[in-house]
């Protein structure tokens, strides 16, 4: 059971992140211009270089794969001490994020993708979202029909897809139809960026730096053999895939950023104790919570429902935080000097992306009300 305190080595590894946060990463907040995502080439080389000479790089990776092996305690540690910068959009650039979805790579797939992009030598983007199918992944549209040729052929659309116009491969969701059943018929392919019939057909732009794609799938033929994990068995994989986003990608995102606009705050003078007391508070719930959920993932345990409770709880709060810090700072927290303006608009994306607040409402209701979950803990936290 989670006993509040990280483990010596994550908490060493943890110290460590911050320390190159407030050296390396701080100092070049101002190079990200207000609505851009990524900073210059060689500036990015440079924080790759200083990452890897620092043991930073990889660390949440299993030990089996050349990692750390952290796992996701320490996953959500790193993360948080990443947040400290307003640079922590590079997150999925530094090494620190296991690419889950590609641990179902068969042996040909893992050397082409999955070893490649934990090295820092490729990247994927996450193509599921459709028009008609966000936090509802069970309802997407686009087909993938098999020609009887050893390809499938893929024809629809994704939208809102992160990182697309930087990855030179996409994990696509696709309808399989020889499936009865529509969600057990949803299959993910690995499908490389210049495939005949895949496209890029624009970027949109966004209140925040994220500028994500929408993609256009055109008879795009698919190699059988690029089918990640078992046809049909997508959504399973997506599902596994949604609750460790929602405890070790955006909460700890969020409460390491919420921390820092209050300590910000703090040493400013432009707030009293009576004011920050509250949202320390709020914050040091919302973070046990998450590492509480991180503990049980660690352990192989069920957290589909401890997941959705996280999201909510941390996002919400932290955006709340910073709110409250901009209000605090007036105009200066509303202009861009502080980081605060930038944090505000990246965490209010955390209440829509990867299932809304409302959805992760609904999921725990759910679970409580058909018994998937209870009210209370037996002994050892388990459910």
């Amino acid at each position: 059971m989670w006993n509040g305190v990280l483990p010596e080595k994550t908490q060493t590894w943890k110290d460590r992140m911050r320390s190159f946060v407030e050296r390396e990463l701080v100092p070049r907040e101002s190079l990200l211009p207000p609505f851009a995502s990524r900073l210059p080439f060689a500036e990015l080389r440079d924080i790759v270089a200083g990452l890897r000479a620092e043991g930073l790089w990889g660390l949440a990776v299993p030990q089996a794969l050349g990692g750390g092996g952290l796992g996701f305690v320490g996953l959500c540690a790193l993360r948080e001490a990443l947040a400290h910068t307003t640079l922590w959009s590079l997150a999925p650039l530094l090494g620190t994020e296991p690419p889950i979805l590609l641990y179902d790579c068969n042996a040909e797939q893992r050397e082409r993708y999955l070893l490649p992009t934990i090295r820092g030598e490729r990247q994927g983007c996450f193509a599921l979202t459709e028009r008609g199918a966000g936090s509802d992944a069970a309802a997407i549209q686009l087909r993938a029909d098999p020609d009887g040729d050893g390809h499938y052929v893929l024809n629809g659309a994704k939208i809102f897809t992160s990182h697309a116009d930087e990855a030179d491969y996409a994990l696509v969701f696709g309808v399989t139809p020889a499936h009865a059943d529509h969600s057990a018929g949803i299959t993910l392919f690995l499908v490389d960026h210049g495939t005949p019939g895949f496209e890029i057909v624009r970027q949109l732009d966004t209140m925040g730096g994220d500028r994500p794609s929408e993609l256009r799938f055109e008879n795009c033929r698919v190699p059988a053999d690029r089918v990640l994990g078992e046809v049909g068995n997508a959504f399973t994989m997506a599902q596994r895939w949604f609750a460790c986003d929602r405890v070790a990608l955006q909460p700890p995102i969020a409460i390491g950023a919420a921390t820092r606009c209050l300590m910000l705050a703090r040493s400013a003078g432009v707030a009293s104790d009576r004011e920050i007391g509250p949202m320390s508070l709020q914050l040091d719930a919302a973070r046990e919570m998450m590492y509480a959920a991180a503990w049980k993932a660690d352990a192989d345990l069920d957290i589909r429902h401890e997941a959705s409770m996280v999201k909510a709880t941390a996002t919400t709060v932290a955006l709340h935080v910073v709110d409250r810090v901009i209000q605090w700072f007036g105009p200066d927290g509303y202009g861009p000097n502080l980081p605060m303006e930038r944090y505000y608009r990246d965490i209010r994306r955390f209440t829509i992306a990867a299932g809304t607040h409302e959805i992760q409402q609904f999921v725990v209701a759910r679970g409580l009300l058909k018994g998937y979950a209870a009210l209370d803990c037996v002994e050892g936290g388990v459910r």
